[in-house]
């Protein structure tokens, strides 16, 4: 049995970005399109799972698939399948001269995108005007390719990973959107509809036309209840060249023109304002790197390694102290990093020594992380910070100040504070309704019911200034969550320090509460269960 266990890496379907589209979904997307017309395309068709329910007098489907196993299956449906690169047959004189399109494109991360098929499809991006990184998924591609695919007033129906709301490498795709379309509806799942994948999927059901489109967000219990789903709800305009995450139109025109002029009002500032929120130690394998206090007697490791937060469950009100680090030392938790300091010759610490072999036998060194580093078994920026941030937030977000003089794995974010700035009143001070609402905003959320905060996001959190926090809040607050009443919490804190020092509206705070609730509500109902 393997010591160092390595995270398990993609195979199969899931690497070339197979995952097949239910029959209920593939229905109600091709019987939508359709309504636009007759000649529609399927840009990337796999199997055939959309394109037999184009199959219909009258009608003039056209599928391309890349894979020829993939297209022979496809073009068993009786449908005509051309076997190539999407990107390669996309010439210019195809585009505006389809109907619809309908279609479920491949989810591949850019690593793992073959470097032919890559450079096409983001050569078709940047004729777009954006902009691709090496973050962009391949479906990104495909979702541009599909409306410029389409006439005007044509309809583009895909079946798309949720992170076309929320994540930052789409931000210029949602900004094409609603410049290139009139009306845009989101339709998305309580339940998660491809078994065995935490991936949320939503439908982009999207019409082009002049912008800014009209979106409009509909919720359904599952693929089935598609049958009986109506579009017709309330739709909210957005700005042209509109970059934001689309998650708050979830919450109806009225609640989304709160939290817009909250996230810019004068009495709050981004939290970059304060601190910087870097990410935690990357070691390269957790399983090596971070050790329990056994771990450590055992091998006789203590002069080589440091306090560690190794996980976002330790964090349990709005400090960090010295005497949880110790709880949770002697409960087994991995609560030291091995933080070897640059130029260390461990063929003078024989413990060490062992440990570093041991781990080359299992090929801790070849993984990329390590293998980039002069040393391997040296981790960079090992830095203790002021406070740690949440990055993965089952219920709410929070800041705690370090106390333990610890460091924390990358499960964690590091917060430097800027000079003058209490640690102690930032994290009071960012505990507040607003500002819990504005992270389920401003982060991203997946199919286990998780938020999660990169730096940048955290960055841009509206808050108060840790200056108006009244001394002794701190402590107070700090007890009500750890005796879990985080309600009470709240109330303190928004009374305390919104209302009476920075003058914002109870209303507004009242208002802000139901905004949380609400986004809260519907990202911890996509949990595992």
């Amino acid at each position: 049995m393997q010591t160092f266990a390595a995270k398990a890496e993609p195979v199969g379907d899931k690497l070339r970005g197979g995952y097949y589209t239910p029959d209920d979904i593939a229905r109600y997307v091709a019987d939508w399109v359709l309504e636009a017309g007759s000649d529609v395309l399927e840009p990337a068709c796999g199997d055939g799972a959309i394109l037999r329910h184009l199959i219909r007098p009258g009608v003039r489907p056209q599928g391309i698939e890349l894979f020829p196993d993939e297209a022979r299956k496809a073009r068993a449906t009786g449908a005509p399948v051309v076997d190539s690169d999407f990107f390669r047959w996309f010439e210019e004189f195809r585009h505006g001269t389809y109907d619809g399109v309908a279609g479920n494109p491949p989810y591949i991360r850019f690593g793992s995108w073959e470097h032919e098929a890559r450079d096409l499809a983001l050569a078709f991006l940047r004729r777009a005007g954006m902009r691709p990184s090496k973050l962009t998924n391949a479906w990104v591609p495909f979702v541009a390719a599909s409306v410029m695919a389409v006439r005007e007033g044509g309809r583009v129906g895909l079946v798309l990973p949720a992170e076309l709301l929320q994540v930052g490498y789409a931000a210029q795709l949602r900004a094409f959107l609603v410049d290139m379309c009139s009306d845009i509806t989101i339709v998305s799942f309580e339940k998660l509809i491809f078994p065995g994948i935490l991936q949320e999927v939503v439908l982009l059901l999207a019409v082009r036309g002049k912008g800014p489109a009209s979106i409009n967000t509909v919720e359904v219990a599952d693929a089935a209840a598609l049958a009986n789903a109506s579009l017709e709800t309330s739709a909210a305009r957005a700005p042209l060249h509109d970059t934001e995450k689309w998650t708050k139109y979830y919450l109806g025109p009225e609640a989304i023109e709160l939290v817009r002029r909250l996230r810019n009002d004068h009495r709050l500032a981004p939290l970059g304002a304060y601190a910087a929120v870097n990410v935690g130690v990357v070691t390269g394998r957790n399983s090596f790197f971070c050790l329990t206090e056994e771990d450590v007697k055992r091998r006789g490791l203590g002069a080589w390694t440091m306090p560690l937060l190794a996980r976002s469950a330790q964090m349990r009100g709005l400090t960090y102290r010295a005497s949880d680090l110790s709880e949770q030392s002697a409960g087994g938790a991995r609560t030291h990093l091995l933080a070897v300091a640059p130029g260390v010759d461990p063929t003078a610490a024989p413990s060490l020594a062992r440990y570093i072999e041991e781990g080359e036998g299992e090929g801790v060194h070849t993984g990329f992380k390590c293998r980039i580093r002069n040393d391997w078994w040296v981790v960079p920026s090992v830095s203790a910070p002021e406070g740690f941030m949440l990055r993965q937030v089952a219920s709410h977000l929070r800041i705690a100040a370090n106390e333990a003089g610890a460091t924390s794995t990358d499960t964690v974010h590091r917060v430097f504070v800027k000079p003058n700035v209490s640690i102690q009143d930032l994290a009071v001070g960012a505990f507040n309704t607003v500002t819990l609402a504005m992270s389920e905003v401003i982060g991203r959320s997946y199919g286990g019911g998780l938020l999660e905060m990169e730096p940048s996001e955290c960055s841009h959190l509206p808050v108060p200034d840790p200056a108006l926090v009244p001394d002794g809040l701190s402590s107070k607050v700090d007890e009500l969550l750890r005796e879990q009443r985080v309600d009470d919490a709240l109330d303190l804190v928004d009374r305390t320090v919104l209302v009476e020092q920075a003058g914002i509206s109870p209303d507004d705070i009242h208002s802000m509460r139901a905004v949380w609730h609400r986004m809260r509500s519907r990202r911890m109902g996509r949990s595992r269960r």
